[in-house]
């Protein structure tokens, strides 16, 4: 295409979840296409490694065996071909059960230095949501059809659900149901009973206790008290008291009435294979999910829902961590080459910056921003803090001037002079707002300013190395979130 440029990123995907372990590498090629264009997109992935399927390692209930899985994903890279400096993005992601483990946080610290400079540490049922409804070709089929569907990712610990419309992400629906609620000895004892599975079975006044063999009868009810939960949560409306006890976060849906889904995860397999005996369900642990996704297979043959089969079932959400992650900046932006790559910045939201504003009233705001950002994180010259503007106003050349001369003052005052300045806008202003800010301010030290990406206070971000001539770069916007 005339006026294009692009480039080939590689990124890996890596998900420590309930039941399995997976590392996926792929190549994303970077395009910007048309004279003046000012946006970097995706053009294409293309997933150049598919690592085996491993049970998750662990020392007991309670402890991830960090070892073991150091050593699993650096035997993965050296299958794959692959070295950590070969890394330009992706994402360490913890999931369902195994992100409550003790030793979560430290494993993902961990791997993310260990895989390369620019891997993203992430957890949580929401993030979980959305990148399973990528990896699974939801949002895909929802954008190639201009409709909506409901992804359903069922794994060992966690139902995460994620609505498409269109291209967009309508909400994501999360449950503590999951295939591994319940294990197995291979004659069917039962060796563990997690924390929601023992709440069912307390409200259903079950007798299934650990080292006990439940009837079919019994593990039956379980099943369909579980199923309900899921469909009850489909649906969207008239949710019963023990679906809202399973729930994470809210269940007042602003869509109800869902009649097209999809399902993936491990136990999402399962569900396909019941639908398709030529399906292999290909990795088989001793736990619930057979027994769940018989039920569900049952429910769906009775519902008017349609279903989907999905491109990528209990590679889901490892697909969607390798190549959903990184955003790209605007492609007009100002960049210190030479403090890239950055890695870990902690982020502070500013305040909206609104027509009629004066320069005092904007520093004002912005300064207390700021102080409040250095009494959250332990800032240094060396990992500053990133300022993150969600509005800017009327992108006049006075409001823009305005806007610096206020920057100016806030740094001036509240940074060394050697301390970088890393500012994040949403809209399209980072060279204009940069060159006022070099015009107006008296210090010399090294600014990155970057437009069109979005960030929270809490977040972190990565910066990757300048692409297409400097154009633009590669963003990772990160929550450290785990379970309490």
């Amino acid at each position: 295409m005339s006026g294009s440029n692009s480039t080939v990123l590689t990124s890996v995907g890596i998900d420590i979840g309930t039941t399995t372990t997976q590392v996926i590498i792929s190549e994303l090629t970077v395009s910007s296409s048309g004279i003046g264009a000012v946006t970097a997109d995706i053009e294409e992935s293309q997933i150049t490694y598919r690592g085996e399927i491993y049970e998750t390692p662990l020392v007991d209930e309670h402890t991830l065996d960090v070892p073991t899985i150091q050593n699993l994903i650096e035997s993965e890279f050296e299958i794959a071909g692959y070295s950590p400096t070969d890394i330009d993005s992706g994402a360490v992601i913890v999931t369902g059960e195994s992100s409550y483990k003790e030793n979560a946080e430290e494993l993902v610290k961990l791997l993310a230095e260990d895989t390369g400079e620019f891997v993203v540490a992430t957890a949580g049922p929401e993030l979980e949501s959305v990148l399973a409804g990528y990896g699974s070709g939801a949002a895909t089929w929802a954008a190639e059809n201009h409709q909506s569907i409901l992804n359903v990712d069922i794994g060992g610990g966690t139902t995460n659900m994620c609505l498409f419309s269109g291209s967009k992400v309508v909400e994501t629906r999360c449950l503590n149901v999951g295939g591994r609620l319940l294990r197995f000895t291979s004659d069917g004892r039962i060796t563990h009973l997690s924390e929601p599975a023992k709440f069912l079975i307390d409200a259903c006044e079950l007798e299934i206790r650990a080292d006990t063999k439940p009837s079919d009868e019994q593990l039956s009810q379980l099943a369909t008290v579980m199923v309900d939960a899921i469909f009850e949560t489909i649906v969207g409306d008239s949710i019963q008291s023990d679906t809202r006890a399973l729930t994470i976060g809210d269940t007042e849906y602003s869509t109800r009435g869902v009649s097209t889904v999809m399902f993936s995860g491990g136990v999402g397999r399962l569900v396909q294979a019941e639908r398709n005996p030529s399906i292999d369900s290909q990795f088989t642990v001793h736990d619930f999910g057979e027994v769940l996704a018989s039920r569900i297979h049952s429910r769906l043959e009775q519902s008017s829902l349609s279903v989907y089969e999905p491109t990528e079932d209990i590679r889901a959400t490892v697909i969607g961590a390798g190549t959903q992650t990184t955003s790209f900046s605007g492609t007009t932006v100002h960049i210190d080459d030479s403090l890239l790559p950055l890695k870990n910045l902690p982020v502070i939201e500013g305040p909206p910056i609104e027509s009629g504003q004066d320069r005092d009233y904007i520093a004002h705001e912005i300064g207390y921003c700021v102080d409040r950002g250095h009494e959250l994180y332990d800032t240094t010259n060396s990992n500053p803090i990133v300022l993150s503007l969600p509005l800017i106003e009327t992108l006049s050349y006075d409001r823009i001037s305005t806007l610096a001369q206020a920057l100016a003052d806030v740094y001036e005052t509240r940074f060394t002079n050697d301390q970088p300045r890393i500012i994040l806008t949403q809209q399209n202003c980072a060279k204009a707002l940069a060159q006022r800010l070099r015009a107006v301010s008296e210090s010399s030290a090294p600014l990155i300013v970057i437009d069109e990406i979005a960030a929270n206070d809490g977040d972190y971000i990565d910066i990757g190395e300048s692409i297409m001539t400097g154009r633009t770069v590669p963003v990772v916007v990160k929550s450290l979130a785990f379970g309490n």
